[in-house]
């Protein structure tokens, strides 16, 4: 499963979740990843859009990062690689994605 917005992408092969986020970074900018398995999470949290404001799908992984980054390019927000924020038109995909998750995550 596939999903973009905000300048950032979500990946998830059925094992292992990879959110990108596109930085300023030189002349063309670039990409930061990170990728963890469904094992480490230990927490999923989606908020849904709203007339004003998009969805908000946060992972609680164990040993990861919480930094925030702090060059997002042009339309990009300013999180940690374990938050995705998304519009409503793929509200369906990410509720999908939160049960395939939910039912991989370790009891």
């Amino acid at each position: 499963m596939y999903i973009y917005a905000r300048r950032r992408s979500l990946t998830f092969s059925g094992k292992q979740v990879t959110i990108k986020a596109a930085i300023k970074d030189g002349l063309f900018g670039a990409d930061k990843t990170h990728s963890f398995r469904v094992s480490r999470i230990s927490g999923v949290s989606n908020t849904e859009p709203r007339a004003f404001s998009p969805g908000c799908l946060k992972f609680k992984v164990t040993g990861a990062s919480t930094a925030v980054i702090e060059n997002p390019a042009s339309g990009g927000d300013k999180t940690d690689l374990c938050t995705f924020y998304y519009s409503s038109s793929d509200k369906k995909k990410v509720r999908q994605l939160v049960e395939e998750i939910k039912a991989l995550m370790p009891k």
